[in-house]
C-alpha cells in the first residue's frame, strides 16, 4: 500500500493553488512531517494565579509547564485544546483566545512540532492533584515568570503569553546547535 497524500500549494504569480501529491514532493525534498499541538495558560484573575503542571522527567520536557498535548485526527485546534485540558486537569474551559504559535524544527529528522498557546481566563469544575502528565498546583503568575524550575522552551513562550511576542520558532541542525527567533 502506498502512502499518499494531497497537499496545496498558493502560487503566488497567479494566486491560485495548485494541489500536490506526496510523490511530487518528496521528489523534491520538500516534504516534512508536522505534529500539532497546544498549550493553555489558565489565569485567575481572582488569585493572579495560574494553573500549573509539574512534569516528572519524559521525553524532555520535564518541569513546570501549562497543559497541552496533541491533536487528534479530524479535531480542530481549539478543541484539541478544550480536550486536553479536561483530561489533564477536570477542569472545563471556554473563550479561550489564540495568544500566538511556537514552533521547534529538528533538520536530522525534517520534523516540525508546531503548537498553539492559549489563554483563558474562564473555567469551571473540580481541579484534581495530578494527571498521568504529573502534579498540578496554582502558582502566583509573577512566580512562575521568575521560577527556574520550568520545562524547556517556556520562557520564550511566556513571551507569546505575554504579548512581546507573537511566535517563537527553534531551529535545532544537525550538530545539535540552537537557533531561537521570535516574530
Amino acid at each position: 500500500m502506498v502512502d499518499y497524500h494531497l497537499f496545496f500549494e498558493f502560487d503566488k504569480r497567479n494566486g491560485s493553488f495548485r494541489v500536490k501529491s506526496s510523490y511530487e514532493l518528496n521528489q523534491y525534498g520538500d516534504n516534512m512531517e508536522i505534529v500539532l499541538l497546544n498549550m493553555c495558560m489558565i489565569y485567575d484573575p481572582k488569585t493572579e494565579k495560574v494553573l500549573v503542571l509539574d512534569k516528572p522527567i519524559k521525553e524532555g520536557w520535564e518541569g513546570l509547564t501549562f497543559p497541552g498535548g496533541h491533536v487528534e485526527k479530524v479535531e480542530s485546534l481549539y478543541d484539541s485544546c478544550v480536550r486536553e485540558i479536561k483530561e489533564e486537569t477536570n477542569l472545563d474551559v471556554f473563550d479561550l483566545k489564540l495568544k500566538g504559535i511556537v514552533q521547534w524544527y529538528e533538520k536530522s529528522t525534517d520534523i516540525r512540532l508546531l503548537s498553539h498557546l492559549y489563554y483563558t481566563e474562564n473555567f469551571c469544575g473540580e481541579l484534581i492533584d495530578s494527571c498521568n502528565e504529573g502534579r498540578l498546583f496554582w502558582m502566583d503568575l509573577k512566580e512562575f515568570i521568575d521560577v527556574k524550575e520550568k520545562s524547556a522552551s517556556m520562557d520564550e513562550m511566556l513571551q507569546v503569553y505575554l504579548g512581546k511576542s507573537q511566535e517563537v520558532v527553534f531551529y535545532f541542525t544537525d550538530n545539535n546547535s540552537e537557533g531561537v527567533k521570535f516574530f
